[in-house]
């Protein structure tokens, strides 16, 4: 203690306090440590007054606020004992049927290499006929597969260099194949085609014009009619307020567990396009402006707030700049910093410290992508953004590119319902590693919607004995929580102006054995961004949150209870009335739940624990690989439902499992949807006229406004404008049967036993080679 009484004095009167109160949280190891004395005592003052900055109400407040959670977890106990959990009030759920889906699993059988149609089938492994080739010069060469070159600046790969390299090239392209508005210009030695080649596109073109809708083979049953008109109907109400939505993006995080050496957002999304998911979200946004300025005659800069932290500030700012912002303005983007905050090694919350160089260095994370709201609270000024008509705000999370795809149907349903916060939610499968949005009543409080994590409602329905309840389909009751969420704009700026965007905090140590005292790794306190909810409900009760949840003062026993109630509510559509239900007409919090092929697949396992995952769970690979597919099943299935509400015919041939990295995945035709083609089902609807017959190996890359009708696709298609930036000249009309075969895109495995490959095709596992492709530009 002598030291001790030394250092204070050393410190003076205006830094003392912060021995005192590494005193009064018993941090003795670091207090008797051998390393410090009047030199590095100043470090460690530094250090705790820049948390200081983070955390506002200091150092003991928050040692006693993480001892408080630790309790609670080392007891395995948590802020919803005492609570009855039910299915969530204010649900809208809109689910299709689908007949011949692509399994979110390992349940697809793998084929032959036959794409069936009907009584024809092609084989595929044929040379292509109503083929181009694009000649790309000055290509740097790579020994990746024999007869093959990498073009510059691109991760795909052209075989002898004849088909085009992506957007991100500098490389000179010659298209020696164009595209009028009145049909295909086809190349000579196209035109004399043998009578075989000549039969088998008359047959095919044939079954893509003649294919009726109620044909055995496709792939959405007649009754979805009704759930797509339920779809337009909320999706059409959502567009008319396109010019009234702000976008809130949660970008904190590196790719390290996913054995990515830089930001997430600098994945590319698929190896096709080669777009970042930063580069993909701005397309959206500026696709979105393009319309507003076309059907409401008037400009508008997004506003797009990017909440990052210590680790991707800079380099996402920096990559930003080196784009030249993805054609948006700087003026609209904000750009947010997350501070970190200090973790504990053990359940007496002792701060976890390293001393290196004669210097102490405080563990230190990011204290949870909750910081988003006071952030928001602190930086952006919401009085400003209402004055200007904006009147919601969409928070997304970095690697879920579908995300943004359904926008426009949650923002429809945000309107109908008059809902101040609405979660998009997918259909869960029990023990899946995904947070559960519930209905939360105790004896003083009912939440109608709110988030609870995996592990804790585990724990839950652990103390119960019981199973967490199913439908008939094997679905949880409680759907799955998305990372997406939209928030009416005045609502939750009244709240945040009350509680500064605080929300309740919590703590999820990993424990190195059984006796629950020592932690695996620094564990700190930390918040949740969809944890806003809470503030709803204790906001309206007249009552600050105190950050640990709704605790009944009785012991009523923990229930999940099978919720009995009107056939809406059975249905998936409930109105939100509940025996607590005083605050509902204050604050409606909804959720809308929608196929998880259409709205979610992001990025969270490296290869090695997707693979796990998937052998031992039968659950979602949630990876790198799995998000690249979803990503074009998404907009196959867009594509299917367009031609089941024309009352045409879709078809992509049975799908094959295919594994990379170890990961087994189910991998459909690659189909990519640019937004300035069609960013809304009703878009789709209106333009893809008649049949589509796709292959499954089959490459379509849609990149501009097209009217098709009657499509046979084995092989590679690109639409494409020469003019990227021309969004008012009128749409291609394709010829009305589209009979395309050629050598394609394939996905190939990549050569383990070589480093030189970029980290975006290592966490994949394969790599993109184009052999052949039919450019359509103008």
């Amino acid at each position: 203690m002598e030291k001790i009484k030394d250092l204070i004095k050393i410190v003076g009167d205006e830094n003392k306090r912060y021995i005192y109160d590494l005193i009064e949280t018993d941090q003795m190891e670091l207090l008797n440590h051998e390393g410090l004395n009047e030199i590095t005592i100043f470090d460690i003052i530094k250090q705790i007054k820049e948390f200081e900055v983070v955390y506002p109400d200091g150092l003991v407040k928050y040692v006693e606020r993480a001892k408080t959670l630790l309790k609670k977890s080392e007891r395995a106990t948590n802020k919803y004992a005492n609570c009855m959990i039910e299915q969530p009030d204010n649900l809208t759920k809109i689910k299709f049927q689908w007949k011949n889906s692509c399994p979110q699993f390992n349940e697809c059988s793998d084929t032959d290499n036959k794409l069936y149609m009907h009584s024809l089938y092609v084989e595929t492994n044929k040379n292509g006929v109503n083929t181009s080739s694009s000649i790309s010069n000055n290509t740097n060469e790579d020994s990746f597969d024999e007869g093959t070159v990498l073009a510059c600046n691109s991760f795909s790969l052209t075989e002898e260099g004849s088909t085009p390299v992506t957007n991100t090239s500098t490389d000179e392209i010659v298209q020696t194949d164009q595209y009028s508005k009145n049909g295909v210009i086809l190349p000579s030695e196209m035109r004399s085609m043998n009578k075989e080649e000549e039969d088998e596109r008359v047959a095919a073109i044939s079954a893509v014009s003649s294919s009726s809708y109620a044909s055995p083979s496709c792939g959405v049953l007649p009754p979805n009619i009704s759930v797509i008109e339920e779809y337009i109907y909320y999706e059409n109400i959502g567009l008319q307020e396109i010019d009234r939505v702000c976008f809130i993006l949660l970008a904190g995080g590196l790719g390290e567990r996913l054995n990515h050496k830089d930001i997430k957002l600098k994945l590319i999304t698929d190896v096709v396009s080669e777009k970042t998911y930063i580069e993909y979200y701005c397309n959206y946004l500026k696709a979105f402006q393009d319309f507003i300025k076309k059907n409401k005659n008037k400009e508008i800069d997004i506003p797009f707030i990017i909440m990052l932290s210590d680790d991707t500030y800079e380099k996402t700012i920096d990559f930003f700049q080196c784009n030249k912002y993805f054609f948006l303005k700087k003026s609209q983007i904000y750009f947010l910093k997350q501070k970190k905050v200090f973790c504990f090694k053990d359940n007496e919350a002792h701060l976890d410290f390293i001393y290196k160089n004669n210097t102490f260095y405080f563990s230190k994370k990011p204290h949870g992508h909750g910081d988003i709201h006071s952030l928001i609270n602190k930086h952006i000024e919401i009085d400003d953004l209402v004055r200007k008509g904006y009147k919601y705000l969409y928070f997304f999370q970095d690697t879920n590119a579908l995300a943004i795809k359904v926008l426009f149907v949650c923002l429809g349903v945000t309107i109908k319902k008059e809902l101040h916060m609405n979660f998009l939610a997918i259909s869960r499968k029990p023990g899946e590693e995904i947070g559960a949005i519930c209905k939360c009543t105790s004896t003083d409080t009912c939440m109608n919607v709110v988030n609870i994590e995996y592990n804790l409602l585990g724990s839950i329905i652990e103390q119960t004995n019981n199973k967490e309840l199913v439908d008939t389909e094997g679905y949880s009751l409680y759907p799955g929580n998305t990372g997406a969420i939209l928030f009416e704009i005045t609502k939750y700026n009244e709240i945040l102006k009350k509680t500064k965007g605080i929300v309740p905090e919590y703590m999820n140590p990993k424990y190195t054995d059984n006796t629950r005292q020592y932690f695996m790794h620094p564990t700190r306190v930390e918040s949740m961004m969809q944890d806003f909810a809470y503030l709803y409900f204790s906001h309206e009760k007249g009552t600050e949150w105190n950050a640990e949840g709704p605790e009944s003062k009785g012991k009523k026993k923990i229930i999940i209870n099978k919720n009995k109630s009107s056939p809406d509510r059975q249905n998936g559509n409930s109105n939100g009335n509940c025996c607590c239900n005083a605050n509902y007409r204050y604050s409606r919090v909804g959720v809308t739940q929608l196929d998880r092929a259409l709205c979610f697949s992001a990025v969270k396992n490296n290869s090695f624990n997707a693979q796990r995952k998937t052998q031992n769970n039968n659950v979602h690979p949630e990876c790198i690989y799995s998000a690249e597919a979803d990503l074009y099943y998404s907009n196959c299935a867009f594509i299917e439902l367009a031609c089941t509400y024309n009352r045409k015919n879709f078809n992509m041939g049975k799908m094959d499992n295919k594994t990379f990295n170890g990961v087994r995945y189910c991998m459909p035709p690659k189909v990519l949807i640019e937004p300035q083609f069609a960013f809304t089902l009703t878009q789709l609807i209106n333009k893809i006229k008649g049949n589509i017959l796709i292959s499954n190996n089959s490459t379509l890359w849609i990149k501009s406004d097209t009217i098709i009708t009657n499509l046979y696709l084995d092989g590679t298609l690109v639409i494409e404008r020469l003019n990227a930036e021309d969004s008012t000249s009128t749409p291609f009309i394709l010829d009305q049967s589209l009979y395309i075969k050629n050598r394609g895109y394939e996905l190939v495995p990549l050569h383990h036993k070589s480093n030189d490959h970029p980290d975006n095709l290592k966490m994949r596992g394969y790599k993109l080679v184009k052999r052949e492709a039919l450019i359509i530009s103008g």
